[in-house]
Order: structure tokens, then C-alpha cells, then sequence
């Protein structure tokens, strides 16, 4: 039997007695119940698939781009994609891998009374927006500081990735980004501290990127690898493994191409 003729209820029996098979019950039960909100669709939709893989039952995903040639390391991004709007794509090829998931595209606005309600749908937070879309960041990190909302936020670098964990009770986003208030010097900051394990780039690129005219240095390794690190926090922190999760002022830097494994924690 072809998997196009196995009727939808089925396929999703299908895919939890696999998820099941090596998760006790109850594990699968409160994934399958979490809900989390993927902003951001370029490595965010890494993180989204990854999600929906795991067992993460509903997603509500926020992008109002289209995907193009240039977003190749992305899950979404295929030759027969490319000027399709991000969100629908992600929206199919998730109801794909698993049809018992919901997943909700969103529009998402930095306004306080609107990202207030949009949060209040969700457990948990993913923040992949782009490095120059700093007002909606900032936006997203104090509304959900105010919900009382954890934000994972993937970092991709090269062949790496770095991640940051923003709980409730820890430093706010404002804190940690720590520069004056002009646009193009704050997203330099955030450059600077989000991956400050990246490798030297020339400083028009660097400038470029906090300007959005330009992507920073990637590879579809470091895209996934800063996917497996997001959603394992998500996964530790639904089951309450707390003590697993690394959480800002530290972060956590990986880098599957270095010889010997480097995996270091960022003070």
C-alpha cells in the first residue's frame, strides 16, 4: 500500500505507535499536549519539523516572506517552493509528517495587545526571526516575559550553532542585548552576542547582515544542528528535565565539524 492510500486517522495511529515506541506513554501524551509558536520560517522551519517529528501536537507558525533560491539550507525551501508564501508551505509539509498535528499560520505584530493574545495560545516560544528584525524580537521577548512564557532562541553559525534559553526568571532580552537604542548599532550587538563564537567575517558583511540586505555566513549543517539543539531544550523542558537546559546569562555553542566534537557552554 502506497502511503497516499492510507486514510488520514490511520496514518496517525501509525505515527504515534512509532513516536511511542521508544517514549513511555505519558512523555508522548504531554508532547503531543504542548503547544509552541515558531517565529520565523527560514531556520525555523528546522526547528518546526524537527518539532512535529518529536511529537510536539500543535504549532503556530509566523513568517510573512516567501521562500527563494537563496533559503536553500531550509526544510521549506525546494525548487518547486521557491515564491511560495513561507507559512503555508511549512503549514503543508508538517500536516504531512504528521496529520493528527495542528498547525496554525499566524500573523504576528509587535503590538503588546495583539502578542499578548498570541502567546497566551502557546507553551513555549521559538524566536528564529532575522538579526534585523530587532523591533519584533524585542516585541516577542517582553511579551513573553509578561506571559510568564520560556523563548528558545536557535542560533545558526557556519557549521555550528549556538542556542539561547530566556526564562521568566532570568535576564530579559533587553539585558542581555545591553547596547543604545539606534537600530543598525543594536542589531550589530545582537550579532555580537548571540554568536560570538561565529568566525571572523569582513565588518561591510557583518554590517549588512544587522542592516538585512545580507544573510550571515550558513550551511545547512549548522541550520540543523542549531534545530536538534532547540527543540531538545523544548523536549527537556516538557518533561521536566530542567537541570538539562542551559539557560541565558549562559549559552551553548556546538560544532559537529570541528575534530573531537566542540560543545562548549557561552558565558
Amino acid at each position: 500500500m502506497n502511503r497516499s492510500d492510507i486514510p488520514a486517522p490511520a496514518t496517525a495511529e501509525i505515527f504515534q505507535a512509532t513516536l511511542a515506541g521508544h517514549l513511555p506513554l505519558s512523555d508522548f501524551i504531554r508532547l503531543s499536549s504542548t503547544s509552541v509558536l515558531v517565529a520565523g520560517l527560514g531556520a525555523g522551519s528546522n526547528v518546526a519539523e524537527l518539532l512535529v517529528r518529536k511529537g510536539v501536537g500543535r504549532l503556530l507558525i509566523a513568517d510573512p516572506g516567501v521562500y527563494e533560491h537563496y533559503d536553500v539550507r531550509q526544510r521549506g525551501s525546494l525548487a518547486s517552493t521557491w515564491g511560495h508564501p513561507k507559512a503555508e508551505v511549512v503549514r503543508k509539509r508538517l500536516q504531512d509528517v504528521n496529520p493528527k498535528a495542528k498547525i496554525t499560520p499566524v500573523k504576528m505584530s509587535s503590538g503588546s495587545r495583539e502578542m499578548n493574545a498570541l502567546l497566551d495560545q502557546v507553551d513555549y516560544v521559538v524566536d528564529a526571526l532575522n538579526f534585523h528584525a530587532l523591533p519584533t524580537k524585542l516585541a516577542l521577548h517582553r511579551a513573553a516575559r509578561r506571559r510568564k512564557k520560556t523563548v528558545v532562541t536557535p542560533c545558526p553559525v557556519v557549521n555550528g550553532a549556538a542556542l539561547w534559553v530566556f526564562t521568566p526568571k532570568g535576564p530579559a532580552f533587553e539585558a542581555f542585548l545591553a547596547c543604545d537604542g539606534r537600530p543598525e548599532t543594536a542589531s550589530l550587538r545582537l550579532l555580537q552576542r548571540l554568536v560570538p563564537e561565529s568566525p571572523p567575517i569582513p565588518e561591510d558583511l557583518r554590517r549588512a547582515v544587522a542592516r538585512g540586505v545580507r544573510t550571515p555566513p550558513l550551511d545547512a549543517v549548522g541550520v540543523d544542528q542549531a534545530a536538534v539543539l532547540a527543540v531538545a531544550a523544548i523536549e527537556n523542558l516538557v518533561l521536566g528535565r530542567h537541570k538539562r537546559v542551559i539557560t541565558v546569562p549562559r549559552g551553548l555553542f556546538v560544532d559537529v565539524s570541528e575534530p573531537g566534537f566542540l560543545a562548549r557552554v557561552l558565558e
